[in-house]
């Protein structure tokens, strides 16, 4: 089935593919955004631009296939075309007819026989042909090569092993694979470590991130696990005062005496922190995960002793600050330890890379991103790409990274 396009989208689409204008192109998918930039590719050669002096960045090698495709088989099908039609086929993209229509015959071939060609890629594939182009410059293998999927899992996975071999040995390790581990599901531990390694600058000075955790979640230095527990259980109304507090609850209504046997469990269970499971529901709902109890206790308890429940309602409001703090305490030592095994898991995968040559796609991101801000290196390298460069043209531009953006 044909669609006719809008005239006022041909308009947008033919503005766009103008090689005069530097263009932004948003919209939905499946509304010609591929087209536009094929059409501009083909303007830009009809222009004179060199196939060479083009780079058309896409964000899959499927992308880059596709687009290939639609630039080589529009200029294939103009080679066949007699002059009226070509005339009118150049006319759809925005452009207008050369008075030598055989220029237009001859993209065909200038593109195909160009060294190089057409360079329609990914980012990856074009920073792997720039740290090709200054291997010195990058600090890269002259001879290296890009990891597959399939070899990058595969040596992390290797990676993966080794750290936890090492942790069986390095008790610090060990305690923080055991904590990692028992918080994930089965079979998640490796998609826990993988994601951390893929947040790469976090780990290349872990103990610095590690370090400012705390208090950029409004800890205090000498705050963790265990020290907050202990607030809990013995500041404000202590353990010590929990029967007393019982006695006066079971001789209340149903409800008080349901909170009495909470408190008497607690306090049985008490000093040890495991009382924390039965004393905090005596606060709040959701087995003490909840919200604040609207009513701690009947009239009844306050009754027979004045005051007791607005005790109570402070002691529910000191607790429930120091539960923000426990999960913040909580959340600092879980992410310390993850930091750790995967700074481990990094730096076992890193070498396995350099003992084979190889670099994956953050590698090369990271490495062409260095070359070109580096004192020196940058310089001679941008200096010889944009002698060969006039035009850039990037495909899904929204899901281009900032260390993308950054080349």
């Amino acid at each position: 089935m044909r669609y006719d396009i809008p005239a006022l989208t041909q308009s947008y689409q033919k503005r766009a593919s103008d090689p005069q204008a530097s263009a932004w192109v948003s919209a939905h998918a499946g509304s010609g955004k591929t087209h536009v930039l094929t059409q501009r590719v083909v303007r830009l050669l009809l222009a004179g631009v060199a196939p060479s002096r083009l780079i058309c960045l896409t964000f899959t090698k499927a992308a880059a296939a596709n687009m290939s495709a639609r630039v080589f088989n529009m200029l294939a099908g103009w080679t066949l075309m007699d002059d009226a039609a070509l005339a009118a086929a150049i006319r759809t993209t925005g452009a207008e007819p050369p008075r030598d229509l055989d220029i237009a015959r001859r993209l065909f071939a200038a593109a195909v026989e160009t060294p190089g060609g057409l360079k329609i890629q990914t980012i990856h594939a074009f920073c792997e042909r720039v740290l090709h182009l200054f291997p010195f410059e990058a600090n890269v293998p002259a001879e290296f090569r890009a990891a597959e999927d399939l070899e990058r899992a595969d040596l992390l996975a290797m990676a993966q092993r080794q750290t936890l071999e090492a942790a069986a040995r390095d008790a610090s390790l060990g305690a923080a694979l055991a904590l990692v581990a028992d918080e994930s599901s089965e079979g998640g531990f490796g998609k826990v470590v993988a994601a951390a390694i893929g947040k790469r600058p976090l780990l290349e000075d872990v103990e610095r991130v590690i370090a400012r955790m705390p208090r950029a979640l409004d800890l205090e230095p000498d705050d963790d696990e265990a020290s907050i527990r202990r607030s809990m259980i013995e500041e404000g109304v202590g353990w010590t005062k929990w029967p007393e507090i019982a006695a006066v609850f079971e001789r209340g209504s149903k409800t008080d005496r349901e909170q009495a046997a909470r408190l008497r469990t607690a306090a049985a269970l008490a000093p040890d922190t495991a009382c924390l499971e039965v004393y905090l529901p005596f606060y709040f709902t959701d087995n003490g995960a909840g919200e604040p109890r609207k009513r701690i206790g009947t009239g009844a308890i306050e009754t027979q002793e004045p005051g007791l429940l607005d005790r109570l309602a402070i002691e529910a409001q000191r607790l429930d600050l120091l539960r923000g703090k426990l999960r913040a305490a909580e959340t600092v030592a879980r992410s310390t330890a993850l930091l750790r095994l995967a700074a481990n898991c990094l730096r076992r995968y890193d070498a396995l890379k350099r003992a084979r040559g190889i670099l994956d796609f953050d590698d090369m991101i990271e490495r062409t991103r260095a070359l070109f801000t580096r004192d020196g290196a940058a310089a001679w390298a941008l200096y010889k790409l944009d002698n060969g460069v006039d035009h850039i043209l990037v495909d899904e531009a929204q899901d281009t990274s900032e260390a993308q953006w950054a080349i």
